[in-house]
């Protein structure tokens, strides 16, 4: 046989610990089609760098999950089965950055989604990619994370999703990936947030699949349904309108 032995990366030693740890979260996924040719059209008329439609989708999410207390919500199985019910969605966006010569995930951490500017999530998103590791916080503590040794990391990761408070303090309630913008679809990811949302290419009609996964033990697919039609709903809404309030400001 042909070939040699790598180690693993901190990228790769991450994305494995949470293959791992996604493994006990049950996980139901639902897709539909949205329609948001207002919110695109604003947002084409925006000079570049235009407000990147992930955080679009995670200010969207978090505004509907204002109004549906089932989207914020973790479970938590130590020392005994119950939810936490957190007072606005956390989101994180995965992102991709440059680390040892490869290419390394890591997040970009919305603590106020539902409340901050749309170019506020976009700075934030840009820290994640491209602040020296030093300054971006989220992956400095992920380097630390991987750095301990295994055992530990897998311990480490059984209280988080035992208690729930250290996953929402740490990661959030929600995460966000896609890439539509590179003509692919993400229809399922591991994870380990009760709410995964994902989106494919979209069209020049402004049509777009959007897919969303949820722990079934912190809700059912009603609020599902009600996630993916509030999602549309604040999109072509309230974040229509301030696409159009910035196209003023450009």
């Amino acid at each position: 046989m042909d070939g040699q032995w790598v180690a693993l990366s901190p990228g790769r030693r991450m994305v494995a610990d949470l293959s791992w740890a996604a493994l006990r979260v049950p996980r139901c996924v639902m897709t539909a089609r949205l329609r948001l040719p207002r919110a695109m059209a604003a947002r084409a008329a925006l000079p570049r760098p235009r407000p990147p439609w992930t955080a679009i989708f995670a200010k969207a999410f978090a505004l509907t999950a204002q109004g549906r207390p089932a989207l914020r919500q973790l479970h938590a199985t130590l020392p005994w089965q119950r939810l936490l019910r957190l007072d606005h969605a956390i989101g994180c966006v995965m992102v991709e950055r440059e680390h040892l010569g490869e290419p390394t995930l890591t997040l970009a951490r919305f603590v106020q989604p539902h409340a901050q500017p749309l170019h506020e999530l976009a700075a934030l998103l840009e820290e994640a990619k491209s602040a020296p590791p030093e300054a971006a916080k989220c992956f400095r503590r992920m380097l630390r994370f991987v750095a301990q040794p295994w055992p530990l990391r897998r311990l480490m990761m059984r209280v988080a999703l035992g208690f729930a408070a250290p996953l929402a303090r740490y990661a959030g309630s929600f995460s966000v990936s896609s890439l539509g913008e590179q003509g692919a679809t993400i229809q399922d990811s591991v994870s380990i947030l009760p709410v995964f949302l994902s989106y494919g290419p979209i069209g020049a009609d402004g049509a777009v699949d959007v897919f969303f996964v949820f722990d079934h033990r912190v809700m059912d697919g009603a609020d599902g349904a009600a996630a993916l039609a509030g999602i549309q709903a604040m999109i072509e809404g309230p974040l229509a309108d301030e696409l159009e309030a910035l196209q003023g400001l450009s």
